[in-house]
């Protein structure tokens, strides 16, 4: 009896513990976290934040990356993760322009542009590093 509960308690560790990703930390991040007015702040949970209103366009008229998110900023665009998210819009843009159909008149252009939010960054950054 004592060996089936030894398995068992064995199991469900390695079942609680196990991930399909290797390397994916586990991160909760509070509905409302207890930040800003009266709290302590969450390191790094204002920059996640930051970013979202940025890349959603909710932030409107911004010149610089906020000062304590510089450091978030350059981890991000200097990791993995912006290579994988880079590769996964470039994927879209890929198979949309492969779903398209062409007249075939010889009269279809590709206009490239490129985003507003790397030509205000490009100098920033080329200044102050990240």
């Amino acid at each position: 009896m004592a060996l089936l509960l030894l398995l068992f308690l064995a199991n469900i560790l390695t079942i609680s513990e196990g991930t399909c990703e290797p390397g994916i930390v586990k991160q909760i991040h509070l509905l409302r976290p207890r930040s800003g007015a009266g709290g302590n702040s969450i390191p790094g949970l204002s920059c996640l934040s930051w970013r979202l209103a940025v890349e959603t366009n909710n932030i409107i008229g911004w010149k610089t990356v906020p000062e304590e998110c510089e450091e978030y900023v350059g981890h991000y665009m200097l990791g993995k993760q912006y290579r994988k998210d880079s590769r996964a819009v470039a994927k879209e843009a890929f198979l949309y322009a492969q779903s398209l159909k062409l007249a075939g008149d010889g009269k279809d252009i590709w206009i490239f542009d490129i985003d507003e939010t790397t030509l205000s960054n490009t100098p920033y950054y080329a200044q102050h590093g990240f």
